[in-house]
């Protein structure tokens, strides 16, 4: 357990947050954080995949072909239709079902980054690999090499490949490049939307009072500057608020770890056993608190996703036309035909 700990920790805390070089393609680098990005879309891809195929109806088995199949499939239909109904729906209205498919996929997408960087998954092969004898080691590693993998410039171990393996970690949203294109996205579909939804009159939004008379034109031009500075600044919000939470989650925990190093220097194998124990309680508590914050800021980027973008693409407030409030009646499509259903 103890070179299992150590291999969590480091001397320097941003070596579990920075980029780190996994291998490159040309002269393309291709950076850990990327590679889990790519895990967390092939997994956001399968798991659908499979789920899809548990939830389609199936007319001729009678209302049963209109149950979905699987308690896994059911937690995830359930997620789908508190997202759909809890979230978007009473900001969007009408318009819910015609843009939830971008919505669910910020959601489900932005957490599965989270929990898939709460795996420690690259300091279990590390201790994996430590085990494997030195001229194994040596020949993965030039094996490696060969496709562009660098070593570590931190890299304690002689060979470089235990050390490799363990920084192949980290949260692809602790990193802002990520979190920032997620924001692009945002942004494209907050104008994007309000744009095919209101036309022209999206523009309208950011003259909140009148060029005429002209002495108003010089306050009225501002007002302009500021509001379309505005939905820059949400998302520019969105990205920092994402990158911040989930960077500082995981240098926390890189901080508890490395308190086992500062322990094993003052007091020897003794001391670190002690520390570690307490270490790795507070770290499992932590990491718990962590798995909720994952949940957590994926709703609320999805959240603001909504609220930003409902307040281009559906009328507010100035209107005070109730009408325009009355959406249609909620119901769920797949129930439609059942005989005896009545909507």
């Amino acid at each position: 357990m103890s070179s299992y700990i150590n291999i969590l920790a480091e001397e320097n805390l941003l070596v579990h947050v920075l980029p780190q070089s996994a291998f490159k393609v040309g002269n393309f680098t291709i950076y850990n954080q990327m590679v889990l990005t790519g895990i967390a879309a092939l997994i956001v891809l399968l798991i659908f995949g499979y789920a899809s195929r548990k939830i389609r109806t199936n007319q001729n088995e009678g209302l049963d072909g209109y149950v979905t199949k699987g308690r896994f499939a059911q937690l995830l239909e359930v997620l789908c239709v508190f997202i759909r109904e809890e979230v978007a729906r009473p900001n969007l209205g009408n318009l819910t079902d015609k843009y939830i498919k971008y919505i669910w996929s910020v959601f489900f997408f932005v957490l599965t980054i989270n929990l898939v960087g709460m795996v420690p998954a690259g300091p279990f092969f590390a201790e994996i690999a430590s085990y494997l004898p030195e001229s194994t080691q040596t020949g993965i590693v030039h094996a490696l090499e060969a496709i562009g993998a660098t070593p570590h410039p931190y890299g304690a171990d002689k060979i470089g490949l235990v050390t490799w393996l363990s920084h192949l970690n980290g949260n692809a949203n602790g990193n802002l490049n990520m979190t920032a294109a997620m924001a692009v996205l945002s942004f494209i579909a907050i104008v994007g939307i309000g744009m095919k939804e209101q036309g022209l009159k999206y523009f309208a939004h950011f003259a909140p009072v009148p060029f005429t008379p002209i002495l108003m034109s010089p306050i009225a031009g501002m007002l302009v500057v500021i509001e379309a500075m505005g939905v820059v600044i949400k998302c520019v919000v969105l990205a920092m608020r994402l990158f911040g939470t989930m960077l500082a989650g995981h240098l926390v925990l890189a901080a508890l770890f490395s308190l086992i190093l500062a322990a094993t220097k003052a007091g020897g194998f003794i001391m670190e056993m002690g520390v570690g124990v307490l270490v790795v309680g507070g770290a499992t508590a932590l990491s718990l608190l962590e798995l909720f914050f994952a949940v957590l800021q994926a709703f609320i980027f999805t959240f603001l996703t909504v609220l930003f973008i409902s307040a281009g693409a559906v009328h507010h407030g100035e209107h005070d036309h109730d009408e325009e409030h009355e959406f249609e009646p909620k119901h769920d499509k797949g129930m439609e035909g059942i005989e005896g259903v009545s909507l």
